[in-house]
């Protein structure tokens, strides 16, 4: 005797966005158990209504009995695949395109299973089916195409005890490799349904499947896996510390995908992990300068600071240290919006924006960090500088002095 169960616990991609769809679906599902178990009485439908029975029921209820399920144990086993592989997905996909999928993956299976038990090929002739199973088992072929480059953290159980063996653990495995797995247990079960007969819709499971493999791929999206891949090797690189094979991964995925910001981000880091100050400094700016037009202001002075503290002495340009300060004030970090109108007073004499930088160092001393001696030297600094105007006319009444003095 010889038992083997494993589960998906995780899949190693970076969301940008929360996936409502799916944590929608699940909590859709688990209501519609609830309903069905515990209170079938309470809506005009009877939950048998809702099931799908070839050739014995009304042509929507191929749909319906997606979302029913027979048990907790069902429902729970088909949630963990949808709360592994669902999200990413459903931000590579898009929440409508991922609810069609999942829909027509389920019809699908759902007819497949039909054909079978029509046909008496996997137990008894015309047993209905209900659950997601078939929906999920699309999901786990599309996954196979978009997110091959992806690795799946799969908890996995073995328990022989007429052989003395019982061994639970995690293991990291590539996409192709997880799903190959469980395509290949699917197989081995159908087969053995056929001569024993099973209450597993198998039928369901290989039909959604390959419905979502070949999809997938007709419709093109390997391409962008292809894409992606390059990006996350390139992640894979920097964390390790190789950071010349990361500028040229992240870089060859820019080439194809040139307004990724986090990829941009990603280019920057690796730039200057490589020495490559110069460079890491102009792919910083831009994604400051993109982020900032983005109105994602906190990003873009995370963005801002990690170049400075990054690439000690680089030359910044004077305009973003301007506009990094400005948005500084507004997080009131006003020691950080200090250090760049400081860069930028004495770094940058000539330029436009420097006169504002003199008075806002002053200002900052004297009223939010409290530094009355910095505030007087940087105002005796200020009122060599700056010429008559303005400015020199807004510290003198500040300080009570005459706009003429020097």
């Amino acid at each position: 005797m010889y038992f083997f169960f494993f589960y998906p616990m995780g899949l190693g991609q970076r969301l940008r966005r929360t996936p409502l769809l799916t944590y929608s679906l699940m909590l859709g599902m688990g209501g519609l158990l609830l309903w069905t178990r515990y209170l079938p009485n309470a809506l005009p439908w009877h939950p048998g209504e809702l099931v799908f029975v070839p050739g014995n029921r009304a042509p929507w209820t191929v749909v319906t009995a997606i979302f029913l399920h027979g048990g907790w144990l069902h429902y729970l086993g088909n949630m963990v695949y949808l709360y592994v592989f669902g999200p990413p997905l459903e931000e590579k996909l898009g929440r409508v395109r991922m609810l069609g999928y999942f829909v027509l993956f389920g019809v699908c299976g759902n007819l497949a299973h039909g054909v079978a038990s029509m046909h008496g090929w996997l137990g008894p002739v015309g047993v209905g089916v209900i659950g997601a199973s078939g929906a999920l088992a699309g999901l786990l072929g599309f996954a196979l195409v978009r997110l091959y480059y992806a690795r799946v953290e799969v908890a996995y159980w073995v328990f022989a005890p007429l052989q003395g063996q019982n061994r639970a653990g995690k293991v990291h495995l590539a996409v192709p490799v997880a799903v190959g797995f469980w395509f290949l247990l699917q197989v081995v079960y159908t087969l053995v349904a056929m001569q024993t007969g099973s209450g597993v819709s198998y039928g369901a499971h290989l039909g959604g499947f390959v419905l979502g493999l070949v999809l997938a791929t007709s419709l093109g999206y390997l391409t962008s896996a292809r894409a992606e891949a390059r990006l996350v090797s390139g992640r894979r690189y920097l964390e390790r510390g190789e950071a010349y094979a990361a500028v040229g991964e992240i870089s060859d995925y820019l080439q194809r995908r040139p307004y990724d910001d986090e990829a941009r981000l990603s280019l920057a880091r690796a730039l200057r992990m490589a020495g490559q100050g110069t460079k890491a400094l102009v792919a910083y700016r831009d994604v400051f300068r993109a982020l900032d037009r983005q109105g994602r202001l906190d990003e873009a002075v995370a963005v801002f600071s990690e170049a400075r503290c990054g690439i000690p002495g680089a030359g910044l340009d004077p305009a973003d240290l301007a506009r990094a300060a400005f948005l500084q004030e507004k997080q009131l970090d006003f020691a950080g919006a200090l250090a760049n109108y400081v860069d930028l007073a004495t770094g940058y004499p000539r330029h436009p924006k420097s006169d504002h930088a003199l008075v806002r160092i002053v200002m900052l001393y004297k009223g939010r960090l409290r530094n009355e001696v910095q505030a007087r030297l940087w105002l005796d600094q200020a009122l060599d500088r700056l010429p008559p105007g303005a400015w020199r006319d807004f510290l003198a009444a500040e300080f009570g002095l005459n706009p003429d003095c020097r």
